[in-house]
C-alpha cells in the first residue's frame, strides 16, 4: 500500500496529463525537479542534485542575460521606462527609407564578449515594456547601485567578476575585434550625426538646431578633460532616439560651458556683454536639476561636473561649484562606476562609456581640488581600472580650432584626443600624491621626510615628461610634433607641478630654509619651470588667441607669475624676469574677459607684488597693456639665437636642472626669497592664494 501511495504521488504532470505511465523510459520532468518532487521510479533513474558551484554559475549566467535584456529593453525606453515614439527616427545606414519612419529607435549595437550580438532597425518597433515584475526597478533604469563587502545588503554568493579579479581569458584577439567594432561603430556614428540634423532627428531642448549644432562642434573642439568624460557616439545616437545617455540636461550643461566661446549675440541676455552669454540655458539646467538631483544617473553626474568646471572657472562661484561637484562624485559610487566590471559580462559601448566616465570624474576631481586647494574626493587606490581606452576615433581626428582664434593658417593635424586624454590622466594621479602627500593638512612635516617625498614625487614627474611621444612634446621634439592647444595645457599642468613639488623645500613651512643647496636647486627648479610657462604662453600667442585659451592655462599664468614676482623682488625691475612678470599679468587681464577666476588670481598677484615692493607702473598704462603689444623679444627668450625646427619651434630639450633661460641665480639672497614664499603660509596655505 505505501509503495502504491509512494509511486502515485510521484507520477508527474506531464504523465498525468499524457495519461502514460512513469516507467524508466520517460525523462525526468522539470516541474517536478523545480518542486523537489521525484518523478523517476526507482533509484537507479534519480538525478543527482546540483551542487552550490553549479548554482552559482547558473545564477551568473541568468544575471548577465537578464542585464542584457535589462539594457535592450532601456535603449528603447525613455527616462521613465516606456517606450518613448516621435514622429522622426534616427536614421539607419542602409535604409533611406527609414526617413519617413513614424518610431524613433536606437541604432544599432553590435555586443561582443560575454554578451549576445543585438541589431535594432526599424522593425523592431513592438518592444515589450521594461517594467517586468521579476526585473527590479533598479535594473529597469539601467542602474546597479553599489553596496561593497561591509554592507549588510553586500551579496556574497554570487560571483562578481571585475576587471581586476576575471578569470583569465584565452581569447587575446577579443580586445582588438573590440577595437574595430568601437571605431567602426564611432565611424558610422559621425556619419549619421548631420542626416540626422538635417531630418530634424536630434533634439535641442527648443534651441535652434544650426545654433544648437555649432554650440555642440565647439564643445567636442575643446577636448581637455570636461570634454571627454562624454561618450560622444552614445551621446548624438541617443540624442535622436533619447536613449540612457543623453539628457537634456546634460545638453543645457555643455551649451553653458560653451556659449562664451560663441560670438552670436543671440545666446546673450545682453547683446554687448560676454559674459552674459548662455545665462537662459544655465536657467534651465537649474530647472531640469529639480527633478534629476534625487537619482543617480550617469548624464545627471556628467552634467553636474562640467558645469562644475564652469562655475569655478567662468563665474568664480567656488562654493557651489564645490557642492556640484561632491554630488555628482556621490553618484559616481553610488552607482559603483568606480569599479569596472570584466569585459566579459558587459557589452563593449558600456564598458568604454563607463571607463571614460570613471577616468573623466577623476580627471575633474584632481583638476579642481588643483584649482580650489581643496582635498581630492576620489581616490586612486579605488579605482584601479586600466588607462586603454579602445576607441581611438578620436586620435587622428582632424584638429578643428573652430574656438581658438588662430593667428595665422593651420594646416591639417591630428588632435590626438585619445593620447592627451590618456596623458592628462597619467599625470593627474601625480596630481593626487601632491594634494595628499605634499599640501595635506595631516601630512608629515619634518623636513627628511618631505624631502623624501619629494624626490620620489619629482623621479615621478621626470618618468612622466620622458613617456610623452614626440607628437605630444612640442618644446623637446620641434621637428616632429605640433602645438595643439590641448598640448600647450598638458605641458603647462606639468611645470605647475614641478613648481608645486619644489616650493615647499625652499623654506621648512614656518620658517627657515632647510639648507642652502636644497633651496638652490628648487629655486632653480622653480624658475625653469616658470620659465617654460612663459614660453609656452608665448609660442601659443603666435599660433592662437590667448583670449581664448583654456582657464588651464591662465592658472598655470598666476603659478608662473608668483615665481617671477620672487625673483624680481631680488632682481629689480630692470631684469628679463619682470619682463616675464608683466607678461603673466598682463594675460590675467585678458582672461578676465571669459574667467571671473582669472580676475581673482589677478587680484591676489597684485597683492603680492604690493607685498614684495616690486616697483610697477601705474593701473591705468598697466591695465591698458595688451599682451600683443609685447614684442616676441620681450618675452623673456631671446629666440634669434635659439635654432629653431621647420615649425619654427625652438629646438631645446628641458631638464629639471637647467632654466630654459640664461639667468644668474647664484647670487640669489635665498633668505629672502624663503620670506617671500612665507607670505603664503602666514595665510595659512598656499591654497588661500589660489582660492581665496
Amino acid at each position: 500500500m505505501s509503495t502504491r501511495r509512494s509511486r502515485s504521488a510521484a507520477a508527474c504532470v506531464f504523465c498525468r496529463q499524457k495519461k502514460l505511465k512513469c516507467d524508466a523510459q520517460r525523462p525526468q520532468c522539470g516541474n517536478c525537479v523545480a518542486k523537489g518532487i521525484d518523478c523517476q521510479v526507482g533509484a537507479v533513474h534519480q538525478k543527482p542534485r546540483p551542487t552550490n558551484h553549479r548554482i552559482a554559475e547558473l545564477e551568473q549566467e541568468n544575471d548577465i542575460l537578464r542585464r542584457q535584456c535589462t539594457q535592450l529593453r532601456n535603449r528603447s525606453a525613455g527616462p521613465s521606462g516606456r517606450v518613448q515614439s516621435k514622429q522622426a527616427s534616427p536614421i539607419t545606414v542602409g535604409s533611406p527609407s527609414t526617413l519617413g519612419s513614424s518610431s524613433r529607435t536606437p541604432l544599432p549595437i553590435s555586443r561582443i564578449g560575454g554578451g549576445i550580438g543585438l541589431s535594432r532597425n526599424d522593425s523592431s518597433n513592438e518592444i515589450r515594456d521594461a517594467s517586468h515584475p521579476e526585473v527590479p526597478e533598479n535594473d529597469r533604469r539601467n542602474i546597479s547601485l553599489y553596496h561593497g563587502p561591509t554592507s549588510t545588503v553586500y551579496d556574497d554568493t554570487s560571483p562578481n567578476y571585475t576587471e581586476q579579479n576575471r578569470p583569465p581569458s584565452d581569447d587575446h584577439s577579443n580586445e582588438e575585434m573590440i577595437r574595430h567594432l568601437l571605431f567602426s561603430q564611432t565611424a558610422r556614428q559621425r556619419q549619421l550625426e548631420p542626416l540626422n540634423l538635417a531630418a530634424g532627428r536630434l533634439d535641442f531642448d527648443g534651441v535652434d538646431p544650426e545654433i544648437g549644432m555649432h554650440l555642440l562642434s565647439i564643445y567636442w573642439s575643446r577636448q581637455l578633460y570636461t570634454a571627454q568624460i562624454i561618450y560622444r557616439p552614445a551621446f548624438m545616437r541617443d540624442m535622436a532616439c533619447e536613449g540612457p545617455y543623453f539628457s537634456k540636461l546634460l545638453l543645457n550643461a555643455i551649451f553653458f560651458v560653451v556659449s562664451k566661446h560663441c560670438d552670436s549675440p543671440e545666446l546673450r541676455s545682453d547683446p554687448n556683454d560676454i559674459t552674459t552669454a548662455g545665462w537662459k540655458f544655465r536657467q534651465r539646467f537649474t530647472q531640469l536639476l529639480r527633478d534629476c538631483f534625487d537619482k543617480s544617473e550617469i548624464t545627471t553626474l556628467q552634467a553636474l561636473l562640467i558645469m562644475s568646471n564652469a562655475l569655478f572657472s567662468r563665474c568664480d562661484e567656488r562654493s557651489l561649484s564645490w557642492l556640484y561637484a561632491g554630488n555628482a562624485f556621490n553618484m559616481f559610487i553610488d552607482l559603483g562606476l568606480h569599479v569596472l566590471p570584466s569585459p566579459d559580462g558587459i557589452p563593449a559601448e558600456e564598458l568604454e562609456i563607463r571607463k571614460r566616465v570613471l577616468w573623466g570624474a577623476y580627471l575633474i576631481d584632481k583638476i579642481q581640488c588643483l584649482f580650489q586647494g581643496r582635498p581630492p574626493l576620489l581616490n586612486h587606490v579605488n579605482m584601479r581600472a586600466s588607462l586603454d581606452f579602445l576607441d581611438d576615433y578620436d586620435e587622428l581626428e582632424p584638429f578643428q580650432d573652430i574656438s581658438y582664434t588662430t593667428n595665422k593658417p593651420y594646416k591639417v593635424v591630428p588632435s590626438l584626443n585619445v593620447s592627451l586624454l590618456t596623458k592628462f590622466c597619467e599625470l593627474t594621479t601625480i596630481v593626487e600624491r601632491i594634494l595628499c602627500e605634499i599640501y595635506s593638512e595631516s601630512r608629515e612635516s619634518s623636513p627628511a621626510h618631505k624631502e623624501s617625498v619629494s624626490e620620489d614625487i619629482k623621479s615621478q614627474l621626470r618618468r612622466w615628461r620622458q613617456s610623452l611621444t614626440p607628437q605630444l612634446d612640442y618644446l623637446s621634439f620641434p621637428d616632429q610634433s605640433v602645438l595643439l592647444p590641448q598640448s600647450a595645457c598638458l605641458l603647462a599642468l606639468f611645470n605647475v607641478l614641478v613648481i608645486l613639488v619644489h616650493r615647499p623645500l625652499i623654506t621648512g613651512g614656518h620658517g627657515g630654509v632647510i639648507n642652502s643647496t636644497t633651496a638652490h636647486e628648487s629655486v632653480n627648479a622653480c624658475t625653469s619651470a616658470a620659465n617654460q610657462i612663459v614660453q609656452i604662453l608665448h609660442d601659443y600667442s603666435q599660433h592662437f588667441s590667448l583670449s581664448s585659451a583654456p582657464y588651464m592655462l591662465s592658472y598655470a599664468t598666476y603659478i608662473s607669475a608668483t615665481i617671477h614676482a620672487r625673483i624680481v623682488a631680488q632682481k629689480g625691475s630692470n631684469s628679463t624676469v619682470f619682463q616675464s612678470l608683466a607678461l603673466c599679468r598682463n594675460i590675467l587681464v585678458e582672461h578676465t574677459r571669459l574667467y571671473a577666476a582669472a580676475e581673482k588670481a589677478k587680484e591676489n598677484l597684485d597683492k603680492l607684488i604690493t607685498h614684495l615692493g616690486i616697483s610697477t607702473p601705474d593701473d591705468n598704462q598697466r591695465t591698458s597693456t595688451s599682451v600683443h603689444s609685447l614684442p616676441g623679444e620681450s618675452v623673456v627668450m631671446d629666440d634669434s639665437n635659439i635654432p629653431t625646427g621647420e615649425q619654427g619651434f625652438p629646438d631645446r630639450t628641458v631638464g629639471f636642472g637647467s632654466p630654459l633661460l640664461n639667468l644668474e641665480l647664484s647670487d640669489l639672497d635665498l633668505e629672502a626669497i624663503a620670506q617671500g614664499f612665507q607670505v603664503d603660509v602666514e595665510s595659512l596655505s598656499f591654497w588661500h592664494s589660489l582660492g581665496a
